[in-house]
């Protein structure tokens, strides 16, 4: 009976970080695919002008620590004449309010939803992305040690 206890516990101590684990690779890839996203956008991506035509600001929760950010509503004409109002894929601006403002527009030629509207008109900022997948990383590193330290456990009877 006293053996079943602790390899339960030996169980725990690889279910759980695997499970957080998991969560964290997902967490990774949405950060890789922003920074592929943009990047990709921003080099291949058809130019154009567009004008913000709505901004709000989004809140967190009061347990959430994630700082407010602003999410924009971005009208542009493409190649076709097509009129799109909607809000870019990936975002750099932060809090800064371009309501009204002529923005540069990079956007995918056969899904033009798909567009970025980068803050210094180039390309998007990596920061963001690459603070997620770093602090990805760090969580998945942590993690790996809980089925180290399992391996480790003592075991009592028989």
């Amino acid at each position: 009976m006293g053996t079943d206890i602790f390899q339960s516990t030996e169980l725990m101590f690889v279910l759980i970080p695997g499970l957080f684990a998991v969560i964290a690779l997902v967490f990774m890839a949405t950060g890789v695919r922003d920074l592929i996203r943009g990047r990709r956008l921003a080099s291949r991506g058809t130019p154009t002008r567009g004008v913000v035509r709505e901004t709000f600001v989004r809140h967190y929760g009061a347990r959430d620590s994630r700082p407010p950010h602003r999410i924009e509503t971005i009208e542009f004409t493409t190649h076709t004449g097509q009129t799109i109002r909607d809000a870019p894929v990936v975002a750099d601006i932060g809090m800064a309010d371009r309501s009204e403002q002529a923005v540069d527009v990079y956007y995918e030629r056969a899904q033009p939803h798909r567009f970025i509207a980068p803050k210094n008109g180039r390309s998007l900022s990596p920061v963001k992305p690459i603070v997620k997948i770093a602090i990805c990383a760090a969580v998945l590193a942590f993690m790996s040690l809980f089925p180290v330290m399992a391996m480790g456990m003592p075991t009592f009877g028989g």
